[in-house]
């Protein structure tokens, strides 16, 4: 499970948690990269390999960083053997930030939705106020 949409985390969590199947993965390629490390690590389902570059290994507590060989504990879902994450780990961002994107996206909306009703209504003012001073100051009624 990647770190993606709302939506795509919270599918590959339930997708895991309906069927989960625990292996033992083994880190097989470390990649140093600005900001990071990125760890791929492979996994056998059924006799089946797989691999991922996905996974927030080396992100916890542990003293030191995971290299080669180092063998971690992974979850996937039996039907789709793909959609992996770290024993224990029920979400990407971890439980407690999911509902907070949630209500984040929710606030974002919120937000927008009322600056762009604040702009129709203070045009709608200004172009109601505009005629009134127009018609009070103007040259009376015409011929």
């Amino acid at each position: 499970m990647g770190g993606g949409s709302l939506v795509a985390e919270v599918t590959d969590a339930r997708r895991i948690d309906a069927s989960p199947v625990q292996a033992n993965g083994v880190i097989d390629r470390v990649v140093h990269v600005k900001g990071g490390t990125n760890f791929r690590v492979s996994y056998r389902i059924d006799g089946q390999r797989f691999a991922t570059e996905d996974l927030p290994v080396g992100q916890g507590t542990a003293p030191t960083e995971p290299t080669l060989g180092t063998t971690v504990c992974v979850e996937a879902a039996a039907a789709a053997p793909k959609t992996v994450r770290l024993c224990g780990q029920k979400y990407p961002s971890g439980d407690d930030v999911i509902p907070a994107k949630g209500l984040l996206a929710l606030a974002g909306v919120a937000g927008t939705v009322m600056a762009a009703g604040w702009i129709v209504v203070t045009g709608r003012q200004q172009k109601r106020d505009s005629r009134r001073a127009g018609s009070a100051y103007g040259a009376g009624p015409r011929p």
